[in-house]
């Protein structure tokens, strides 16, 4: 497909038509994002999920000289929520402009990022840059982040060592340098064994409890995370 230009709201617009609900498959809204920047002569490479149904995009958009090592990822999810059961004034699934705002499904969360990063792609593509942009557009980030993982797998064994990551998710223009994550553990107690009725006097009861609490502050410590007590927000 040759590219053609498109600015970010008709970019938007497309993106918003694809029905790319996370029960869905992603694929035509991906393979249209790779036809236009291979059109552009970037590199893209998918990687599919088990069923083949859904992918990942990683472009890469070179520095001077070809470089494509380090730089900067910017980042996003195809896939959007659910709008089974809601009451919407116009098709969701159409872009739709209204008192000065655009709405459609994802216009926030967050297509409209990846409307912006794919329509800027020929400036970007002009501009004299030392190192990469890289763009990584995930599926299945609001039932799992299966797709995230696979990316982040990605740069790890193709050795991208990008400076940093800009996820365009929607917080009101703030940097926001943190967000909550999970930590599993296996643990095994040994103690004494109780009935149900009087589960305060079995030793592994008790025990469970105070090791629950020393692996959250543990983990937090450990990883530079803040238990949600004394989070700031």
């Amino acid at each position: 497909m040759a590219a053609r230009s498109m600015d970010h709201t008709q970019w938007l617009a497309k993106l918003v038509a694809f029905d790319t609900t996370s029960r869905n498959s992603n694929l035509e809204l991906i393979h249209y994002c790779k036809d236009y920047l291979e059109g552009l002569g970037v590199k893209c490479t998918l990687l599919h999920n088990a069923e083949r149904n859904k992918a990942n995009l990683w472009a890469t958009l070179p520095g001077d000289g070809g470089v494509t090592k380090g730089g900067i990822i910017l980042s996003g999810h195809t896939d959007v929520v659910p709008v089974d059961g809601q009451k919407w004034d116009s098709d969701p699934f159409t872009l739709t402009e209204r008192d000065g705002k655009l709405y459609g499904r994802g216009t926030s969360d967050m297509k409209g990022f990846v409307a912006v990063c794919m329509s800027l792609a020929p400036e970007l593509l002009k501009m004299r840059r030392a190192k990469p942009i890289h763009f990584a557009w995930s599926y299945d980030e609001e039932v799992s982040c299966l797709g995230g993982m696979e990316l982040a797998e990605y740069a790890r064994d193709h050795d991208v060592r990008a400076e940093g990551c800009i996820i365009g998710e929607p917080t009101g223009m703030t940097v926001v340098i943190a967000h909550k994550g999970t930590s599993h553990f296996w643990v095994r107690v040994r103690g004494k064994a109780a009935h149900s009725s009087f589960a305060l006097t079995g030793e592994s009861c008790n025990a469970n409890h105070r090791l629950r609490h020393k692996a959250h502050y543990e983990a937090a410590r450990d990883c530079g995370g803040v238990p949600p007590e004394r989070h700031p927000a």
